[in-house]
């Protein structure tokens, strides 16, 4: 695709983009406590949680006239459709790790895709992130590590082998989900709803494949279960992402990637809120080092371009 001066300035990173991209990753933060909240098998909730999406980005795409022009472009919608498998593969991956080795190591290694991010932009698209972002990524990665529980003596869980691949997995896919959902939408002109529609309904159908293989589907939910998931599904799944991959198709990839870290620190402070979950100096430390760790590449990059 050619790339013109109005299309350059059409992908230049906005005020508004990261705003929107920072806005959606803090209400994702609320994910893992429905998520616990719902108690239901963690196939069960990535395919009900896009079966409530569905029926809102359904109608928006019919409704708006640039939506339904969308799918008349090419080159586009193999590419979103892809970003929906890796999607159902990140949902998957990280739930079997976490049952193998905990939900801190888990998310730790999930939240690897920034790196995945950088080293794909580098290397496939282009992109060179900058040295500062480079010099602060050792001390996101020790916030991380902090923030999931570690410690001088290491994560306090026992590191099963296929759980860490699987745990790295998931950062991969992750990244490989974000990285298409950008390119999805900067290979033609097309509005975020129509995008997240084809990714919602590849991952739902993966997802459904999943569950069917490991007999967790159909599953029996109580209604107030289905609450949770319709919280899960429309607030998340419908109205997060759409500000999400409205945002991050103007962000360099990394930008996007390092502005979502705000997503597990958020977290933490939800399910200390709400559930009584312990919050220990450590964990504090590494939100403060992650905080930095982002702003201060972000902040640099911003002033330069």
């Amino acid at each position: 695709m050619a790339t013109t001066p109005d299309t350059r300035d059409a992908l230049r990173p906005r005020a508004v983009d990261y705003l929107a991209t920072l806005v959606g990753a803090l209400g994702i933060s609320t994910a893992p406590i429905l998520v616990i909240l719902s108690q239901a098998h963690p196939t069960a909730v990535g395919v009900w949680r896009f079966i409530y999406a569905l029926p809102l980005l359904l109608p928006l795409c019919l409704l708006r006239r640039s939506s339904r022009l969308a799918f008349r472009r090419r080159g586009w919608m193999a590419i979103a459709g892809l970003s929906g498998l890796f999607f159902a593969a990140d949902l998957a991956l990280w739930h079997h790790s976490i049952g193998l080795i905990g939900a801190g190591p888990a998310t730790l290694l999930a939240n690897t895709h920034i790196i995945w991010i950088a080293l794909i932009g580098l290397f496939f698209l282009g992109e060179q992130p900058s040295r500062v972002f480079w010099l602060f990524l050792p001390l996101t990665l020790l916030g991380m590590f902090l923030l999931v529980g570690g410690g001088v003596a290491g994560i306090p869980h026992t590191a099963d082998q296929r759980g860490l691949v699987l745990g790295i997995g998931s950062g991969i896919a992750y990244a490989g989900m974000l990285v298409c959902l950008r390119l999805a939408q900067r290979r033609a002109p097309i509005p975020p709803e129509s995008a997240l529609l084809v990714q919602v309904s590849l991952a739902l159908a993966a997802l459904t494949l999943i569950g069917r293989a490991e007999h967790s589907l159909p599953a029996s939910l109580t209604a107030e279960q289905h609450l949770w998931l319709a919280l899960l599904g429309i607030g998340v799944q419908f109205g997060c992402w759409l500000l999400i991959s409205g945002g991050i198709r103007r962000l360099p990839g990394h930008h996007g990637g390092m502005i979502l870290l705000a997503q597990p620190i958020c977290s933490l402070g939800l399910a200390w809120w709400l559930l009584g979950q312990a919050l220990s100096a450590s964990r504090i430390a590494g939100a403060l080092l992650v905080l930095i760790g982002v702003a201060v590449p972000l902040l640099r990059e911003a002033r330069s371009s």
